[in-house]
């Protein structure tokens, strides 16, 4: 009889029946107070209904009566981790394991106990004894596969992965999370398949529409923006996707939205970090519609800024990086006042918020300087060619230990040369362990070829972490952090006035102030005619090929004024590779410049689609004359430009960042086509085109005089001599420097 009713009730307790089962337990207990089974199986649901301590109690009974009964351990262990006394539960549970080594179920529960615990070493190996033991057991496969993601090897991880889903198809917790780590993985196509498998199965999983969002963002898919609006549909109050959608409509233009989705996420996560960076910079657009906007946007900015800087620290540091005043000196205007704002609140709220750091003794006799090189671009990049390539292949190694700190996620061959040219090279770290992983090689110097574009470099140069902390002019405006002593810039660039254009102390290196190799697999091919890039083979060609957020609205006017004078002419544009938007509003912003003059901008404006470096260089070689864009001129682009000589026209401006190509005419010795104003620009532009001889003199200026610019040791013997001078004296004056 008890053995029928015995029977009945695991049957309904098997079933989720709890109550009905609890009744049928009571009632054999009734008849039979030491009865052990119903005992320990009562106490599981009673502590599982909410009452862990009375379920307790009656499995120890249970526990009395029927000793060393490894099923009871593990309830015990269940009813433990209700009360939150995680040791006593995994102490239960490997009781258990030890009567029962077998018990896949006993091993995978300890393995959980472990892993909340903190144990995660301890807690894979006994994931990893369950599926052993119960090889065909979905969960288990799942919960090691999350317990390996963060730090385990990558093929157990995806193998796990696989099982469990194998083992249980249409897993959708197994599928998202899979898509979830490859998406740490950077191996979003795959990603993108298994997350959208999950949504099909399950579409109210906010958190995973979130995450295809940023999986579709990185593969520059159109849907991003409709899977963040529907990771918000489903749960409002996700401030993830909220934030996220604010950056993706900031990167296509749409500062207002952008600004609201920000604002939306903090009302969501009032301590969301990022989004209160984000939200002020997102008043700094990629493209301006009219030169008004300009002043209207850095007023804007300015008042986003001195809000945010009156934050505290709690509740900013987190997010110091993650957003940068990157388009701000785009606005061609002396940013002094409002960089140094930014950069001693950035310095002030991590200052408060870490621990100071202890800094590197100066170098003992015959020590070599210790020189760190923080960069998140240690690959085909415009600042590996500017500044990396020459630093590390260089640096006289006999006066200098080179250290590569590599803070971004992309790496390729060029990657892989870095790390062969440094004596120690760092990368794939979290963002949260660069601090640590520089202290502990307590570099002399560090040098950061650019603050404000990647966003650990930028958190790290807010923080003292060397004696002697230098940028470059990667990113060539002042970055106003009192943590940064030196702006690493050259002669030929600076105004005499430049001083004052910085917080840090300006270094005017020889020249330009880089040794800089042209690449020999960036010679251009054979030229194939205009046709393939839709240029007409009778009329001048006008290249300007830079940036569009480099143009603004007031020097528009300068194509058309061109365009009067020549008639039949084109202007070549690159669109904006991160957003079709952002070119569109500058082909409109365009045709209404021409417009305003009569002239049909269809009929002069050609914008070519991002193109390969080898296909660049072929279309600048199909142009008559390079237009340098005034403001913001060409560096890099300008200086690869040099493998077809071609005739420039430059304007120097105000600031380093307008004097690029100036310096490097300069350099060359063909100062003809440097223009002092923007009626002499336009001269020179249409002669360059109208005057075959005079653009093939240019030409041939260009030809003879650019192995100046190139493999200049000058720069670095007086780089070196620089850090040298500038450790010695930060050993003598500023050694207990703190954080």
């Amino acid at each position: 009889m008890i053995d029928t009713a015995l029977a009945e009730a695991m049957t309904l307790h098997r079933a989720g029946r709890f109550d009905e089962a609890a009744r049928l337990y009571r009632a054999i207990l009734e008849r039979d107070h030491d009865h052990a089974d119903s005992l320990h199986l009562l106490g599981l649901i009673t502590a599982e209904q909410g009452q862990p301590e009375a379920g307790i109690a009656l499995i120890r009974r249970a526990m009395a009566i029927q000793p060393g009964c490894a099923p009871h351990y593990n309830s015990l262990g269940h009813a433990y981790r209700r009360l939150g006394r995680l040791e006593d539960a995994a102490t239960a549970y490997r009781a258990g394991s030890a009567l029962l080594p077998g018990s896949a179920e006993i091993h995978s529960n300890l393995a959980t106990t472990l892993l909340e615990m903190g144990h995660h070493d301890e807690a894979v190996a006994h994931y990893r004894r369950a599926a052993e033991q119960a090889p065909g057991m979905a969960d288990i496969w799942y919960n090691l596969a999350n317990a390996l993601a963060a730090t385990g090897p990558p093929a157990e991880t995806e193998r796990c992965y696989r099982n469990a889903i194998a083992f249980r198809p249409g897993f959708v917790d197994a599928l998202g999370n899979y898509g979830r780590w490859l998406m740490t993985r950077g191996r979003w196509q795959e990603a993108e398949s298994w997350l959208a498998e999950s949504l099909c199965l399950n579409p109210m999983q906010a958190g995973l529409w979130n995450n295809l969002g940023i999986v579709c963002q990185e593969r520059g898919a159109a849907e991003a923006e409709l899977c963040y609006r529907h990771a918000i549909a489903v749960d409002p109050h996700l401030a993830d996707a909220h934030y996220n959608l604010g950056c993706l409509l900031s990167g296509h233009g749409r500062a207002d939205e952008a600004i609201a989705c920000h604002t939306s996420a903090l009302t969501a996560e009032p301590g969301f970090a990022a989004a209160r960076l984000a939200a002020c910079m997102a008043h700094l657009p990629i493209l301006y519609r009219t030169e008004a906007e300009v002043a209207e946007r850095r007023q804007r900015y300015a008042a986003a800024l001195a809000a945010l800087v009156t934050q505290d620290a709690a509740g900013v540091a987190a997010g110091i990086g993650a957003s940068q005043p990157f388009f701000l000196p785009y606005q061609q205007q002396d940013d002094r006042a409002l960089q140094d704002l930014y950069g001693r609140f950035a310095c002030r709220v991590l200052a408060e918020a870490e621990p100071a750091a202890t800094l590197a003794p100066p170098p003992a006799p015959g020590e070599r300087i210790r020189v760190g090189v923080v960069c998140g671009f240690f690959c085909d990049h415009t600042l590996f060619k500017l500044f990396l390539e020459g630093w590390l292949t260089q640096f006289d190694r006999s006066r200098f230990e080179v250290i590569g700190f590599h803070t971004g996620r992309v790496a390729d061959a060029r990657t892989a040369r870095c790390a062969g040219w440094c004596d120690r090279f760092v990368q794939g770290l979290p963002a949260a362990s660069w601090r640590d992983a520089i202290r502990a090689i307590a570099p002399h110097v560090l040098l950061y070829p650019e603050i404000g574009m990647d966003p650990v470099a930028g958190r790290l140069a807010a923080m003292r972490l060397a004696p002697v902390q230098c940028v470059a002019w990667g990113q060539p405006v002042t970055c106003g952090m009192p943590t940064i002593d030196h702006f690493l810039s050259n002669a030929l660039m600076e105004p005499d006035d430049a001083d004052a254009s910085y917080t840090e102390h300006l270094v005017r290196l020889p020249n330009l102030g880089v040794f800089y190799m042209p690449d020999a697999a960036d010679d251009p091919p054979e030229a194939t005619g205009r046709a393939r890039f839709g240029l007409d083979p009778l009329a001048p060609v006008l290249w300007s090929g830079q940036a569009l957020y480099k143009y603004l609205p007031q020097y528009d006017a300068i194509f058309p004024r061109i365009a009067a004078e020549l008639g039949a002419c084109q202007f070549v544009f690159i669109g904006f590779a991160k957003s079709q938007a952002v070119t569109d509003a500058f082909r409109d912003r365009l045709a209404s410049a021409f417009a305003a003059t009569g002239l049909d901008a269809a009929r002069h404006v050609v914008i070519l689609p991002p193109l390969s470096q080898r296909d660049y260089l072929q279309a600048v070689g199909m142009a008559d004359v390079i237009l340098d864009t005034i403001g913001w001129s060409g560096g890099k682009s300008t200086l690869d430009c040099l493998a077809q000589n071609p005739a420039i026209v430059t304007m120097p401006g105000r600031f380093l960042r307008g004097r690029h190509t100036a310096a490097i005419l300069r350099r060359i010795g063909c100062e003809a086509t440097i223009a002092g104003s923007l009626d002499e620009y336009v001269a020179i532009a249409v002669r360059l085109a109208r005057d075959p001889a005079w653009r093939a003199e240019m030409r041939q200026a260009v030809a003879v005089g650019k192995h100046r610019l190139f493999q200049d040791t000058a720069a670095i013997r007086a780089l070196e001599d620089f850090l040298a001078q500038a450790v010695t004296q930060a050993g003598v004056v500023t050694r207990d420097r703190p954080a």
